[in-house]
């Protein structure tokens, strides 16, 4: 199993920060009036500023109560605050974070479990619990069952081997009651209703939690109610700016069953199961069950990177081909027993996760995760302007590529002569990709923001000839690999530089879209010695 490196590369005061600090009031509901700069009071440790009125004093100790995990002080100091002022400004907040509008279910803060870089460069996956409650015990536990989720996921070698090409943070959520809601028909419902008016102690099928889980699949699955997740989300959002950039969910339980997934939220039960591996699968990657229990025919085409109701198009078929052990056309899949086609006999798809992923879906999971983050974390200088030096000088190009668990990206620099009134990098497309296609921003958290880039270009080879000046990558602990170029040993001269990075995982057979390359070319000038 892969050990989590929690708070890096946060220091520990700045991850207590996010465990109870929040963008207050002023990103969170539109103030009623003009506040002047007196009515503004800094914080320590660069949080954001707050607006000031007679409840701000005892509304920022509740606040560090919240802050230093005292929950249920934090929440009956929350409570007395809106009791004394019942117009404070922070008002907006404090019901956000105590439950005192209606029930206790309540936001208590972000946790980052694993971050290995900018939102912006990296899969963000929040992860929340329901059925906690206030009590110090029921939140030691919820975060204890969060990291557990992220433990379980990365024992997956998919997930396991590309660990820093996420972040993982925990959304504290606090509910009034512990249980999930059962599966019941109206009739029953009414039938309890009916004799809860002859009892002194109610019998209770609805729970009031803060994810509103539900028992709703055939075998009583759980599932969470997706407008409460998102809610929630976007409260976290304003602690910890990215966490919602991708809407990817993992949604436990405490009394749950099993789980379900899909469209980037993975709901299941204790998450110490292998389930947890199973509904990711299907919430992030998109792949579909691989057992099967319906005896009917499926109604209506199904096409996945693991199913097929077409016997005469199998989207595995590259694996079939390479005579890949394990995988096979096995008819059975997507649940259904008939009419539908699977690729191989046991996988985390049919046994819950047990067994870790098939070649199949395990090339899918590295396909996803390409779909959201580039091959190259960071590059310097900015290719959009041309890079000028004089010959023999130690300008270099820099790459830093992404780095997996147990394999180095290949790193390749390709240099071409060009005349020197050719077009520069003012008419050259960045990355060699073309840039987003139109619309394709709003469907980043369906499937990936590479997803949606015209990457075409790519289908043809680097221009230039590989060089061989490019330095050995520096290697420090605990630092990423950084690949340089010394374009001042090129002769004067005019020349495009191109790097290619690739990850040549043999995990991956077929990459038609070239998600796992990227490229950035600079437009260098030498100049001769003075």
């Amino acid at each position: 199993m892969y050990p989590l490196r929690r708070m890096r590369p946060r220091t520990l005061l700045s991850t207590l920060f996010l465990a109870g600090g929040a963008f207050l009031v002023p990103l969170l509901v539109a103030p009623e009036r003009a506040w002047a700069q007196d009515d503004l009071e800094e914080l320590p440790d660069g949080e954001p500023e707050v607006m000031r009125d007679d409840s701000t004093d005892p509304y920022l100790k509740a606040l560090a109560l919240q802050r230093k995990g005292k929950f249920q002080s934090a929440q009956r100091a929350f409570w007395k605050v809106l009791k004394t002022y019942p117009d404070s400004v922070h008002k907006q907040d404090i019901l956000l974070r105590s439950g005192w509008d209606g029930t206790e279910n309540h936001f208590a803060g972000v946790v980052v479990l694993h971050e290995s870089g900018p939102p912006s460069r990296r899969i963000d996956v929040a992860v929340m619990g329901d059925g906690f409650t206030v009590a110090k015990k029921d939140q030691k536990k919820e975060l204890q069952w969060a990291e557990l989720c992220v433990e379980v996921l990365i024992s997956e070698p998919s997930f396991g081997e590309y660990l820093d090409y996420f972040n993982y943070y925990f959304v504290r959520l606090v509910s009034e009651d512990e249980k999930v809601d059962p599966k019941m028909t109206d009739a029953q419902k009414a039938k309890i209703d009916e004799k809860n008016k002859r009892r002194a102690k109610k019998k209770k099928y609805d729970y009031e939690t803060a994810l509103d889980c539900k028992a709703m699949g055939p075998q009583g699955q759980v599932m969470a109610d997706r407008q409460k997740v998102f809610h929630w989300l976007s409260v976290a959002a304003q602690v910890v700016p990215g966490v919602m950039d991708d809407s990817l969910v993992i949604a436990f339980a405490r009394f749950g069953k099993l789980g379900m997934g899909g469209g980037g939220v993975a709901n299941v039960g204790r998450p110490d199961k292998s389930v947890t591996v199973h509904e990711f699968g299907h919430a992030f990657t998109g792949l579909r069950d691989e057992y099967t229990n319906n005896p009917t025919l499926p109604p209506r085409p199904i096409r996945a990177p693991n199913a097929t109701s077409d016997i005469n198009d199998i989207p595995w078929q590259h694996f079939l081909d390479a005579k890949t052990k394990g995988v096979e056309v096995i008819e059975g899949g997507a649940t259904y027993k008939k009419g539908v086609w699977r690729p191989a006999k046991t996988c985390a798809m049919n046994s819950a996760g047990a067994t870790g992923f098939c070649p199949v879906c395990r090339e899918a999971n590295v396909l996803a995760i390409y779909r959201y983050v580039s091959p190259i974390d960071t590059s310097s200088p900015a290719t959009t302007t041309e890079v000028s030096v004089v010959d023999g000088d130690d300008d270099v190009l820099a790459v830093t590529p992404m780095q997996p668990r147990s394999h180095d990206l290949e790193v390749t620099w390709h240099v071409a002569s060009v005349e020197a009134d050719a077009d520069g990098p003012e008419a050259a497309t960045s990355s060699g990709t073309g840039g987003m296609r139109r619309g394709g921003h709003r469907r980043w958290r369906r499937r990936g923001r590479r997803a949606y880039e015209d990457r075409s270009a790519l289908d043809k080879a680097p221009v230039g000839d590989l060089s061989k000046l490019a330095k050995k990558p520096r290697k420090k602990k605990g630092q990423p690999k950084r690949h340089q170029f010394p374009v001042g040993q090129l002769p004067p001269g005019r020349y495009k530089v191109t790097v290619v990075v690739r990850d040549t995982t043999p995990w991956v057979l077929k990459d038609t879209n070239h998600l796992l390359e990227e490229r950035e070319t600079w437009w260098v000038t030498v100049a001769p010695q003075p």
